[in-house]
């Protein structure tokens, strides 16, 4: 739920920063927000591959027990 609504809050952005452009066709406007809309999947799907850069938790060292 929340990618589907990130994706339909980064279009209607797009398609309201793109609408003030002057001097582009209808083709190229479109061309522009498909493009963009690609570019933000890619970027969301490399971070949920890498967990966000999570890294992993570090485990407790035992190795260094006092010795009697």
């Amino acid at each position: 739920m929340g990618i589907t609504a990130l994706f339909v809050i980064v279009l209607i952005i797009l398609i309201f920063l793109v609408s003030y452009i002057p001097n582009l066709t209808l083709r190229k406007k479109i061309f522009i927000v498909i493009s963009a809309l690609l570019i933000c999947f890619a970027v969301l799907a490399f971070l949920f591959a890498t967990h966000f850069g999570k890294r992993k938790p570090q485990q407790e060292n035992n190795s260094t027990e006092i010795k009697k």
